[in-house]
């Protein structure tokens, strides 16, 4: 399920703008492309999240699909980003700043510095007491000493 909608993408965009870069012409706006790049906006978030959170993201109490709003925002910036990296150097300078943006809170999110607030944590980030975790990781314990001045 994708984090953003099309209409997600204009309400945070000028239309001006989304036509212009999903389609040269400026003609229309090709929801194809947009749609494709809020997917992909969609996978490269769920690559960040998947650390530590249940997807698709679930309310922890009612267990109901849940869309965080700084989520809607990302994937928006996200697929601006790489609409815009099909075009011009030149055009490229907000879009980067803002994509850069968005990936330090993805990242803030996936160390559990940053959180979203009533969403089911994955089992093993609740056992870990919602410390962060290392997928595919053994989980080490400390074990006793047998060796020392206290062994007796």
């Amino acid at each position: 399920m994708p984090y953003a909608t099309l209409q997600d993408l204009i309400d945070r965009y000028p239309e001006r703008e989304l036509r212009h870069l999903t389609d040269p012409q400026a003609q229309q706006l090709d929801t194809e492309r947009a749609n494709q790049a809020i997917n992909d906006a969609t996978a490269e978030i769920d690559g960040y999240l998947a650390v530590r959170y249940l997807l698709p993201l679930q309310d922890a109490i009612t267990n109901l699909v849940l869309i965080p709003a700084c989520l809607v925002r990302a994937a928006c910036d996200i697929a601006v980003y790489r609409l815009q990296t099909l075009r011009a150097s030149d055009d490229i300078k907000d879009a980067r700043q803002r994509y850069e943006d968005v990936i330090k809170l993805l990242k803030a999110i996936a160390s559990g510095d940053v959180g979203l607030a009533g969403i089911a944590l994955r089992a093993d980030v609740v056992k870990n007491g919602g410390d962060s975790v290392s997928v595919g990781m053994p989980d080490f314990v400390p074990s006793v000493s047998n060796f020392g001045r206290d062994v007796r």
